[in-house]
């Protein structure tokens, strides 16, 4: 059995677990990125019926042939979470977003990392970020999408490596305050971002910047794009192409 693979017109034929799938997401046609989740989860469920055997891990390639002393339960596992995150990366970047359904895998994800460091305490930061967005928006989930933003920015309190989700989540979360009542808090998590843009200008194009932290569905003033600070960072620049900007002084 080879290494398993997806094919679709727009991708060719690839691996199933590519890297680089998830951000490329949004370019390739909704049909195809249904097809593409629906591979996966048929993946996921293959491995969970089939990954109890060493003979199958070696011809799906996980192990190497001639791997010996191999820890096959740890192996199925980690296939499966990388399916679970596979997939909610891929929910995420949907067009549209699909996020809220990613809630499940996320939760999987988290739970097979705190497993995996029950004595050390780690948190998974941007999985955290993840389960608080696909909550966010959920009745009755408010509270529990704030507790997974707190998780995950009490672990990582700055806009730093993982600066993508960092903003992305950290715009999610500040709607939701706003939505609780929770003006000063929400403030704190607007100019958070606005401080980041201000020193990071041309870290992405302002079209780019405007779709990572806006939502479409909101109704009512983005107080993320109307900050003061994000104004003034992007003031003057014309966007001359994708990934192109010229800053005029």
């Amino acid at each position: 059995m080879p290494q398993p693979t997806f094919t679709s017109p727009s991708t060719g034929t690839i691996p199933i677990l590519l890297g680089s799938i998830p951000t490329a997401f949004p370019t390739i046609p909704v049909d195809e990125q249904r097809d593409y989740l629906d591979r996966v989860r048929e993946f996921k469920t293959e491995v969970e019926v089939k990954g109890n055997s060493l003979a199958y891990l070696k011809d799906i390639t996980a192990v190497a042939g001639n791997a010996t002393n191999i820890d096959v339960p740890r192996t199925k596992a980690q296939l499966v979470d990388a399916c679970n995150w596979r997939i909610a990366q891929c929910l995420r970047y949907s067009t549209p977003t699909r996020i809220a359904e990613a809630a499940p895998y996320i939760q999987n994800v988290i739970a097979h990392f705190k497993l995996a460091h029950l004595t050390d305490g780690k948190t998974d930061d941007v999985p955290e970020m993840y389960l608080g967005v696909a909550l966010h928006k959920t009745p009755g989930q408010e509270d529990k999408a704030v507790e997974h933003f707190r998780i995950a920015y009490t672990s990582s309190p700055h806009i730093e490596m993982q600066f993508h989700s960092q903003l992305w989540s950290r715009a999610c979360y500040s709607r939701l305050l706003r939505r609780m009542g929770k003006i000063a808090e929400a403030k704190e998590q607007e100019d958070m971002i606005a401080d980041w843009v201000h020193g990071h200008p041309y870290a992405m194009p302002p079209d780019e910047f405007s779709a990572l932290v806006s939502d479409p569905e909101h109704e009512g003033e983005d107080h993320i794009l109307e900050h003061p600070q994000v104004k003034q960072t992007f003031d003057g620049m014309v966007q001359m192409g994708p990934g192109m900007v010229v800053q005029w002084f």
